[in-house]
């Protein structure tokens, strides 16, 4: 007689987790200025963490978060640090560590944390806040700096035990059926900063003279630093004193002068088209993300009537940046 055996009859316990949503932003651009591009750039992403259907789990006292991160935004080759701290108003995390539990029985995180809607909503709001800290956008390529693979996930604890280990999509006890994904964005732009200008200084000049042939010739300089990449143009203002021409002044007395781009005194340096990038009047560069010194070439003409009153002739001329 033939006999029919069956496989045995497994009897499993499917582990309860809640079904939640998420509402709020997960995509957010922080765009530096020249104001605060030394200054650090903080995301806060505000959440509000739903569960519906979630028994004993969602109304806990306890909660558990996990976080993915990889700490960099890039624009290309290049990239900016940054860190990621999370506040429910209950608990906070000044600075997390990627693929870390916390709210886990061993390491720094001694014990599960507090859920800071205490058991009577079923709802978490917490702020998770990207930073990149200060200094870092200073001189960078022109772009957006981005990461959107910053993820997070939560569990609303049973008890004060153990976190119930790390995020598995749909199959373990965590509440977050799958980990919520944000998206951080850092915007450098062009950004020009006049670094420091020098005195120029024509020397001593005899009185009564009339400048000879090839006239007196100075130099200074001015430096900026401009992000990499970004274009640039600095005009030089016609001075306190200007009539047809820039002059010192010495009393009531005055000895004219020119600023010029190019040692051989042809180009002038002035403020023609200033307000723009590119215009005929400055120096034009492009940022490199260090400083950048540019000679200032200044010069007395020859046939110049030097007055007979001695004394020190100075005058100040705006330096203006476009970028």
């Amino acid at each position: 007689m033939a006999s029919l055996v069956g496989a045995p009859l497994a009897l499993v316990s499917t582990p309860a987790m809640a079904t939640c949503t998420m509402a709020g932003s997960t995509s957010q651009t922080y765009t530096y200025t020249a104001a605060n591009i030394n200054s650090a750039a903080a995301l806060p992403f505000a959440n509000t963490w739903s569960c519906s259907n979630a028994g004993t789990k969602s109304n806990s006292a306890y909660v558990c978060y996990e976080s993915i991160f990889d700490g960099t935004v890039a624009n290309g080759s290049s990239t900016m640090a940054y860190t990621v701290g999370l506040n429910d108003t209950t608990n906070s995390i000044t600075s997390m560590t990627s693929a870390h539990l916390y709210g886990s029985t061993s390491g720094s995180n001694s014990n599960v944390l507090t859920n800071p809607v205490g058991g009577t909503t079923k709802s978490l709001a917490p702020t998770i806040t990207v930073t990149v800290p200060a200094g870092q956008a200073t001189g960078l390529p022109v772009g957006t700096y981005s990461d959107n693979t910053i993820q997070f996930m939560f569990d609303e604890q049973g008890n004060s035990g153990a976190c119930e280990g790390n995020f598995v999509s749909s199959t373990s006890n965590w509440d977050a059926i799958n980990p919520v994904t944000y998206t951080a964005n850092f915007v450098v732009p062009s950004v020009c900063t006049q670094v420091s200008t020098t005195t120029v200084n024509f020397g001593n000049i005899p009185a009564s003279i009339t400048v000879p042939g090839g006239g007196i010739s100075a130099t200074g300089a001015v430096a900026v630093q401009c992000n990499q990449g970004a274009p640039y143009t600095v005009y030089l203002g016609n001075g306190n004193n200007y009539t047809t021409t820039r002059r010192m002044k010495s009393g009531t007395n005055y000895l004219p002068y020119a600023l010029y781009q190019d040692s051989a005194h042809t180009i002038a340096w002035n403020a023609t088209n200033v307000g723009t990038v590119g215009g005929a009047g400055g120096v034009n560069g492009t940022g490199s993300g260090s400083n950048q010194t540019l000679t200032v070439y200044a010069w007395i003409p020859n046939g110049t009537a030097v007055p007979a009153t001695t004394g020190t002739y100075t005058d100040t001329v705006v330096v203006t940046v476009n970028y």
